[in-house]
């Protein structure tokens, strides 16, 4: 490993994040002020998730024909072109709303491809014995840039308007292309050539799928992912709000106090997670069931309180619950499969999550109007502590395959 070639990665990583957050946030504020309508500012991101999921599908097709490093970046030039053209021609098609979606399609193709490819780069640049390390110091990152991107972006709008904010987005981009091509640089000794689409296009399509299914660590942590994803819904905007009011009592400036918590608490779990990376990488299966279970508790006292100190409180504390889990849940995928196979179940899961992240937003929704506020986060809850209980399944399966290694049987995998 190259210390080095983590670096790069890293910066990388945080300018896409903060990128990302300053894109959606100009381009959704720019299309309901000329437009007037929630409607149209909405389409911005369904069609940014429709093209993602296209593309997310087709991506192990993509991957097949080109080499990882290649492709990483090359993919990564094409957004900051397309991002680029976009500013240039920014002040002519503004008005434009059917052009600017165009934009919208072509970059978030760019996304929905390279995004599985940037996601499975950590274990090429890291060593095994750091991974929770380096997803604990990533995730930090990655929460404090959004929290930062989201507060102060629409400050930068108002004060320098739409154009100059967009170029800052711009110019991030560009410098994530230039670090992943120093970071690529590390990992091209130990790349294969590409299979060149040798294999028929279905075949490629399933083998995310395949092994998704097949690997039983990957099987189970995917199903610790869906369920958390449907738990996960209960933190919309939407459920928060009629949560402040209906059970907090209190106004819209809680609903930013309920949130800004959360990321406080996330951001010092990150930290405490950085402190405590080799504890939890030696017991990365014990650790995910704890933070599930935790974080389980803590959201069924979240539903059933009615205090708003307590309820600032305790989104605090599931900071720590959940990044103990979140990071140890990633590199335990991390870990279960092969580096070259990674990118394609990357593409694979995130399908599926957004699939049923997607559903149950109107799942939960519908729980709000028929059985009250507080079943949504029961229902949260519930969901959380099955996905602990996953996770002690997942412990029993490590031990008898340890077992079963020791006696000379296959190894678990």
């Amino acid at each position: 490993m190259k210390r080095g070639g983590f670096l790069y990665y890293w910066t990388a990583h945080s300018s896409i994040s903060l990128a990302g957050v300053v894109y959606i946030m100009v381009l959704t504020t720019f299309m309901y002020q000329e437009s007037g309508s929630a409607f149209i500012a909405a389409l911005f991101p369904l069609f940014n998730a429709v093209a993602r999921l296209v593309a997310g599908l087709t991506a192990p097709l993509v991957m097949e024909k080109f080499g990882f490093s290649k492709l990483l970046v090359r993919l990564q030039v094409m957004k900051a072109l397309l991002l680029t053209a976009l500013v240039i021609a920014f002040p002519y098609i503004s008005s434009q709303v059917s052009v600017l979606c165009m934009f919208i399609l072509f970059i978030a193709f760019t996304e929905g491809w390279g995004n599985p490819l940037i996601q499975s780069m950590v274990p090429r640049v890291v060593a095994p014995d750091r991974l929770v390390k380096a997803n604990s110091s990533l995730s930090v990152t990655s929460q404090s840039l959004q929290i930062a991107g989201y507060t102060f972006t629409g400050f930068l709008v108002v004060q320098f308007g739409h154009m100059p904010t967009l170029i800052m987005s711009c110019v991030l981009i560009w410098v994530s292309v230039l670090c992943l091509w120093i970071a690529a640089r590390s990992m091209k000794e130990k790349e294969p050539a590409a299979a060149g689409g040798a294999k028929p296009g279905w075949e490629v399509i399933r083998e995310g799928w395949f092994y998704l299914w097949r690997n039983p660590t990957l099987r189970i942590v995917t199903m610790m992912d869906m369920i958390e994803g449907i738990a996960g819904t209960i933190w919309v905007g939407a459920i928060t709000l009629v949560y402040v009011k209906e059970v907090l009592h209190q106004g819209e400036a809680w609903w930013g106090f309920i949130n800004a918590s959360y990321y406080i608490g996330a951001i010092a779990g990150g930290l405490l997670m950085l402190l405590l990376s080799s504890f939890i990488q030696k017991n990365l299966i014990p650790c995910m069931a704890v933070g599930s279970a935790v974080f389980s508790l803590l959201t069924l006292w979240y539903g059933l309180n009615s205090i708003p100190i307590m309820a600032l409180i305790l989104c605090i504390s599931m900071g720590p619950a959940y990044q103990l889990r979140d990071v140890a849940q990633q590199t335990a995928l991390q870990s279960s499969v092969d580096q070259e196979l990674l990118p394609k179940i990357y593409a694979s899961r995130d399908i599926l999550l957004s699939t049923v992240t997607s559903l149950s937003i109107a799942f939960m929704g519908l729980i709000a109007d028929t059985l009250g506020i507080r079943m949504v986060y029961i229902a949260g809850s519930i969901c959380i502590a099955i996905s602990a209980g996953l996770s002690f399944a997942l412990l029993r399966l490590q031990r008898k395959s340890a077992l079963t290694a020791e006696t000379g049987g296959s190894s678990f995998s």
